[in-house]
């Protein structure tokens, strides 16, 4: 490793909310000399960076991107070159979806050190907030976690032949990618009743709900004017919520 390189640490901001950072999250900002960070995350992470800190901005969104990631990857190593802490901010875990393998390979071919920060990944963030299980005896045992957008821009292939039974799929990325998802998970034999949802602005004050099924999905998306930063929910588990919800208004349960 070059010694006189500083270190560069890929941390996991989670899926919003600040308050589900991490504690070592917090430690890490509050002594960053740059923080490059992407653009799902909150302002309200930022907060916790020292007044000193170069703070850049190196957002991407599908068909929007402030930086190429070649030259994220060039930025981290001019950074590590001049400074001693360098944090990379993500928004959920650095390591799902999070091209955190591409910056990793760069930086250690430089010789420089970087240490991934596991963050609360969006898809259980935004689950939990709304009390929905990723897994239950009765609903789910497997969890999938997919990405809708894939290098190229083409359409994902990881729905081909997918069969959602007894299963918990969540996708990113994956509304621009819906008609296609929606068709081969049809082609693939599972029920256009197959509930699923979106959720948007996970764990945020603005977080939004809408439930919909297979047949149903593209429909819900337009009407409801669905936009990212959005997951995507297939599976019975959504059935859990919609019951959960039942039994609180009965006043079967309560939340405290």
């Amino acid at each position: 490793m070059n010694s006189s390189a500083g270190k560069v640490y890929l941390v996991g901001a989670g899926p919003g909310n600040p308050d589900l950072l991490t504690v070592r999250a917090v430690k890490l900002l509050r002594k960053a000399d740059v923080v490059l960070y992407d653009d799902l995350v909150s302002a309200g992470v930022l907060k916790y960076c020292k007044k000193s800190a170069v703070l850049e901005y190196v957002g991407k969104r599908i068909g929007q991107h402030s930086c190429l990631q070649t030259e994220i990857n060039q930025k981290l190593g001019e950074y590590a070159k001049q400074y001693s802490n360098i944090v990379r901010l993500k928004g959920g875990d650095p390591s799902i979806y999070g091209r955190a393998g591409e910056e990793i390979e760069y930086l250690t071919s430089l010789g420089i050190e970087c240490e991934i920060l596991a963050g609360v990944t969006t898809a259980s963030g935004a689950a939990s907030s709304l009390g929905i299980p990723l897994t239950h005896r009765e609903y789910a045992r497997e969890i999938l976690f997919l990405s809708g957008h894939k290098k190229t821009g083409k359409n994902p292939e990881s729905f081909e032949g997918l069969n959602l039974e007894g299963k918990t799929v969540l996708v990113y990325m994956g509304l621009n990618s819906l008609e296609s998802i929606r068709e081969n998970l049809l082609e693939s034999g599972n029920s256009g009743s197959t509930p699923m949802a979106f959720i948007e602005n996970a764990t945020l004050p603005n977080q939004r709900l809408v439930l919909a099924n297979v047949d149903t999905c593209l429909e819900k998306a337009e009407e409801f004017q669905i936009k990212t930063p959005a997951l995507l929910i297939f599976g019975e588990i959504v059935n859990f919520y919609t019951e959960l919800q039942r039994l609180k208004e009965e006043g079967s349960i309560s939340y405290c």
